[in-house]
């Protein structure tokens, strides 16, 4: 795993020089740059795609838990091939590296060959749907009522379910890939102070 870095953001530690182990101080430049991309977010948030505040912090939680989910199936995937180094698994893996290949082919891919489980994939796939619903939004009036399984989106329970969900399946993604990535989805004692869930992999016997 690459070392984690905070160089792109507002403050970052200092790790060289008589100032080492303080916090570097974000610049002007970066601080009016920040203060552009909040402003024409809201800009057009409120104004060309109208959007309920919740509306608009879901859609960003949904495409930020895509995103983990890809990454890590991706190093599953890369650890599979690894002792599986057969031509077109190889060709498959280098492909992915090359950005040529969908969210759902790779789910699809990892569930043939049994990487994950059923209703690992069913997870995914929920995700998938609603990003794409989301990405593909056009305004209205109406709120659109998306759904997690069989429940409103909008709502603690779904998202109680979805973080739970997710953070389970990403614990189980890093046992099979060797990733010592240690952050959960869910943030530390956050799960235990609601009484959501254990902090631990998803236990599937449907493979």
């Amino acid at each position: 795993m690459r070392k984690r870095t905070y160089k792109r953001f507002g403050a970052h530690e200092v790790t060289k020089g008589k100032w080492k182990g303080g916090l570097h101080v974000a610049t002007d430049a970066y601080t009016a740059f920040l203060g552009q991309l909040l402003y024409l977010e809201s800009y057009l948030n409120s104004r060309l795609l109208p959007q309920d505040p919740e509306e608009i912090h879901v859609t960003s939680i949904m495409l930020n838990l895509q995103n983990v989910l890809e990454y890590e199936l991706e190093l599953v995937i890369a650890n599979y091939v690894a002792t599986n180094n057969s031509k077109t698994n190889k060709s498959f893996l280098e492909n992915i590296q090359s950005g040529f290949v969908s969210f759902k082919t790779k789910v699809e891919w990892a569930r043939a060959r049994k990487l994950i489980a059923k209703t690992d994939s069913h997870v995914m796939e929920q995700i998938r749907q609603i990003r794409n619903e989301q990405v593909h939004a056009r305004p209205t009036t109406k709120r659109v009522k998306h759904k997690y399984f069989d429940k409103q989106l909008m709502t603690r329970a779904a998202i109680v379910q979805l973080f739970t969900d997710v953070n389970a399946l990403v614990l189980s993604l890093r046992l099979k890939s060797g990733n010592k990535e240690k952050w959960p989805v869910i943030p530390p004692g956050y799960a235990e102070e609601m009484g959501w869930y254990e902090n631990k992999p998803r236990k599937t016997t449907d493979v």
